[in-house]
């Protein structure tokens, strides 16, 4: 009986030995690696894995792999990674380009020729003022947060219950260690396993400061391995070990310095490594995207056979999207009903909580997204990473922007070198208050032999729904036209043109919508104007002189979304203003003044309106087209005589070279400028522009032979301006070497080399 009995429990015994693996079924564990851009090629490995229902079990990933990982364990298809790096979402936020969608226009700066700016305070050391990445992770960051937020939500912050368990390598540099993340927020995860050093700012995670992991463990199988213990393990690889520095080459040795030596070797026995033979562009240069995807696709569908051979259990048609579907169900809609504010004053955060819900108690991630922007735009905060967190009761989600007080000063410099007159320095310091409303102070300065300025202003903004601001500014401006244009430092003679005006303009705006605002100003002012009339004076001589104390009203309407503030290639203006002017004239004869007689307290009034309008079509990518169109309507009459006339009526600006040249055949009292644009994009910010204007005046202004004014015939004359411009847009600045045509007697073609903005103080009348 014994015997029997003991015979029975042996078989049960053998048949739970042999059954038990079956059950477990084989384990299998993808592990992408590094690799910047060329990553793009995961997605087309994972794409093949699963056309084959190639069960995928774990998945683990540094930098972009973790970025790839990450998505596909919360549950992306993927054909949907697929879409997201062909998208230009991808390419604009890894080169921290802002999206043109979000640039809120009420709250952007006027247009100044400045280079760089950054946040101090005067306790801070210089070490702190500097900056810590090249490339602005604002958008990133919402990216990550959006994209992540609902997976994070559903597994409870486990990365061992999203719809593939997942882990993701960061570095910590403290500890001088790969750091492997297996809870938490997703998003702030996956954020520091891509933070490449000095291009990306570093995030804190449980008060570590985490950079990509890359730098320590750019190809995870080891972990894999130890952390899941998997069957097999089928590796992507499409990064390799840097090799011996350039002496040379100071990039490669930072890169030599950076990224410790990987281990790419995976052993038949552990694996397949599949490694798709991708080129070696920037890496955040996304454009190939497409190309590697279907690299990583393709290499894959060539190792099948071998994948299929180490596998024993296979998925069924359809089987991993109803899986995906199951854990998506768990989804929680991402509604917001509370913000996190801790570090800030009962001020401040009434002052952001304003711009995100007003009214509203419970608002959606898409209505925060417009709130966020203007956050990050307005100066008075610096965001970091913002997180999500569910609360299960409520069914709603708290933000946290992690929002700290920006330092209250901000110092630009900027300018312009030129080969010809143009050469100016910039600089304006502004100093920021935040209570319930924002205010802020700012000087700035422009020094320069053509242009001088300066400006003291003050500005306060109000969350107010709708948002509105005040702005009172007081300018001097300093214009100074030379009879010769010169090169470099050659002699010049005397100045012909000296423009020197002082007004006080008091501003209040407020926004028509994200890429719009509405403008209403009064301003009070006198320009002073010395001139020469004739071509032939010298040193000796002395100039007239036109003074003309004013009062101007005006209203405009803005819609603008240029990608640049000068030689923009992408993005719409549209502009339209309304202008009322009352003011006198007075007007001092020079020596060589034919009929010497001096005239007081000349009465003028006039109404003008204007339109401008410019456009950019992208498509397609490396020819692109433009136009633009600018119409100026007067009442305006003349002044005493014809150079008074023409400095006092509106002037046609479009090229930057043509604000440093006194130019009368491009001023008029009314007129209206057609043109078209031609861009040839060479390579990434390297444009070659060819531009087309006719200028048409309604009637001409001419000079008799005693310098006083007549109207030409209408519409006879017309003149062209023309500008072929070779132009690099850095983060930095511009550099440009243009040849310009202009209708001008004594100079027609006009050569110029600018490092900078042409870009100076706005003039009190136009």
């Amino acid at each position: 009986m014994f015997s029997a009995f003991y015979r029975k429990f042996l078989v049960f015994s053998l048949m739970l030995i042999f059954i038990t693996p079956l059950c477990y079924g084989q384990k299998v564990a993808v592990v992408l690696s590094g690799g910047g851009s060329k990553g793009a090629a995961h997605a087309g490995v994972l794409k093949a894995l699963e056309e084959n229902n190639i069960q995928i079990d774990y998945i683990i990933g540094t930098s972009i792999g973790a970025f790839v990982g990450a998505l596909y364990a919360s549950g992306y298809s993927p054909e949907e990674i697929e879409n997201f790096f062909i998208s230009t979402d991808l390419k604009r936020w890894s080169s921290g380009e802002s999206n043109p969608k979000f640039n809120y226009f009420f709250k952007m700066d006027e247009p100044d020729p400045s280079w760089v700016n950054f946040d101090f305070n005067f306790k801070t050391p210089l070490t702190k003022i500097l900056p810590t990445s090249l490339v602005p992770t604002t958008e990133m960051d919402f990216t990550l947060m959006s994209l992540f937020a609902e997976a994070s939500a559903a597994s409870n912050q486990n990365f061992d219950s999203l719809f593939i368990p997942f882990r993701c390598i960061a570095a910590d540099i403290d500890s001088d260690e790969a750091l492997t993340l297996s809870n938490g927020d997703l998003g702030a995860a996956v954020r520091a396993s891509i933070t490449f050093p000095l291009f990306f700012k570093p995030i804190k995670i449980d008060d570590r400061l985490l950079f990509d992991g890359g730098m320590y463990n750019n190809f995870p199988h080891d972990v894999a391995m130890d952390v899941f213990k998997p069957d097999l393990i089928i590796g992507s690889n499409v990064s390799k070990n840097y090799p011996s520095p350039d002496p040379d080459d100071v990039v490669s040795q930072l890169q030599k310095m950076l990224m410790t030596d990987a281990d790419f070797n995976l052993s038949k026995e552990s694996g397949i490594i599949i490694q798709p033979k991708v080129s070696r562009p920037n890496l955040t240069d996304f454009s190939l995207s497409q190309e590697f995807i279907q690299l990583g696709y393709d290499e894959t569908i060539r190792r099948m056979p071998e994948i299929k051979e180490r596998i024993k259990d296979f998925r069924k048609d359809g089987e991993t999207n109803e899986l995906r579907n199951k854990f998506k169900a768990n989804f929680q809609p991402l509604f917001i009903d509370s913000i996190s504010n801790a570090g800030l004053t009962k001020n401040e955060s009434a002052y952001f909580k304003k711009q995100l819900f007003h009214e509203y108690n419970t608002i959606t991630l898409a209505e925060v997204e417009t709130g966020y922007y203007n956050i990050a735009t307005d100066g008075y905060f610096k965001v970091s990473m913002p997180l999500l967190k569910p609360n299960a009761t409520r069914q709603k989600y708290t933000l946290d922007l992690g929002l700290k007080r920006s330092d209250r000063f901000n110092v630009k410099f900027g300018g312009n070198l030129s080969s010809r007159l143009a050469n100016v320095g910039f600089v304006e310091l502004n100093y920021k208050h935040l209570s319930s409303q924002g205010f802020k102070l700012k000087t700035n300065v422009f020094v320069g032999r053509f242009h001088s300025s300066v400006l003291l202003g003050f500005k306060l903004e109000s969350p107010s729904k709708p948002p509105f601001y005040l702005d009172a500014n007081l300018v001097y401006n300093h214009f100074d036209f030379f009879k010769s244009t010169i090169h470099f430092f050659e002699d010049i003679t005397p100045s012909y043109l000296i423009s020197n005006e002082n007004y006080v303009r008091v501003t209040a705006g407020a926004p028509t919508n994200i890429k719009g605002k509405f403008e209403a100003n009064i301003t009070l002012g006198s320009m002073d104007n010395n001139y020469y009339q004739s071509n032939m004076f010298t040193r000796l001589d002395t100039a007239d002189k036109t003074t003309f104390n004013f009062s101007k009203a005006a209203v405009r309407w803005e819609l603008n979304t240029l990608n640049r503030k000068q030689y923009a290639n992408a993005g719409a203006r549209f502009l339209l203003e309304a202008t009322l002017i009352n003011g006198k004239e007075n007007f001092y004869s020079g020596s060589l003044t034919y009929e010497r007689s001096d005239l007081k307290d000349i009465k003028h009034k006039w109404v003008s309106v204007g339109m401008k309008w410019e456009n950019y079509f992208t498509k397609p990518r490396k020819l692109k087209f433009g136009f633009y169109s600018e119409v100026s309507l007067t009442t305006q009459r003349f002044f005493s005589n014809y150079t008074s006339s023409l400095l006092m009526a509106p002037a046609f600006f479009k090229v930057p070279e043509s604000q440093t040249i006194f130019l009368p055949n491009y001023r008029a009292f009314s007129y209206g400028v057609g043109g078209l644009i031609t861009i040839f994009t060479i390579a990434k910010n390297f444009d070659f522009r060819f531009e087309n204007y006719i200028f048409q005046p309604y009637r001409q202004i001419f000079s008799d032979k005693n310098y006083k004014s007549f109207f030409g015939e209408k519409f006879k004359n017309r003149y062209l301006m023309s500008s072929a411009v070779l132009v690099y847009n850095s983060k930095l600045t511009t550099i440009s070497i243009s040849l310009n045509y202009f209708d001008n007697p004594e100079e027609k073609f006009f050569f110029s080399f600018n490092i900078g903005y042409l870009i100076f103080k706005k003039r009190s009348l136009y």
